[in-house]
């Protein structure tokens, strides 16, 4: 009797299992997979993507280290990929600034995310998710032209004036055969602080 009983279980949990087999192989067609779901063109910067101007009459063109100049406003870009060559134009939150500054006015703690004085962050502001596009006068420092948050660009992004209650934030780079690439993904939050 417990030799039928075991029998019968064990047949029970093979059909269990075939029919769930069959029952995965049938819907499998059906399933949204991860990667086919993904736009590219929305992927967060990767490590190893280039740059590309966001506007203006080089708009699509790579940035070279030589087109940012210490004392020049930012440079709004998109992330590239270096493979593909997708441009990651297709989420507010990949616009990025590019900012040459003088290598004396890089934090200490900033200089690993810096290349060849030139440092990056996302573009968008922290405090009500303007893009952040001025350098202030006395250089060094980025402003949003909306409500005047102004941001440390030599020291991690640090709020220094205004109503945003964070800093950017930064987009680690490094120098790769003469070109500036990132180095890692965003290193902190995006945009204002989810109500």
């Amino acid at each position: 009797m417990a030799a039928d009983h075991l029998e019968q279980h064990t047949t029970c949990e093979c059909r269990r299992a075939i029919v769930t087999g069959a029952l995965a192989l049938a819907v499998a067609p059906f399933a949204p997979t991860v990667e086919a779901d993904v736009n590219p063109r929305t992927v967060r910067p990767q490590t190893g993507d280039r740059f590309v101007f966001m506007t203006g009459d080089r708009k699509g063109e790579p940035i070279k280290p030589a087109d940012l100049k210490v004392g020049d406003a930012p440079t709004l870009a998109y992330p590239v990929d270096a493979a593909s060559g997708t441009v990651r134009d297709g989420a507010r939150t990949n616009l990025l600034l590019l900012v040459r500054l003088d290598p004396k006015d890089i934090a200490a703690g900033m200089q690993a995310n810096a290349a060849e004085g030139v440092v990056a962050y996302s573009a968008i502001c922290t405090h009500y998710g303007c893009p952040i596009t001025q350098l202030h006068a006395s250089g060094g420092k980025l402003v949003c032209n909306c409500h005047g948050s102004t941001f440390d660009a030599g020291n991690n992004g640090e709020n220094v004036v205004g109503p945003a209650t964070r800093r950017l934030a930064v987009l680690p780079l490094k120098a790769v055969d003469g070109d500036i690439v990132a180095a890692a993904g965003f290193s902190g939050p995006l945009g204002p602080p989810q109500q």
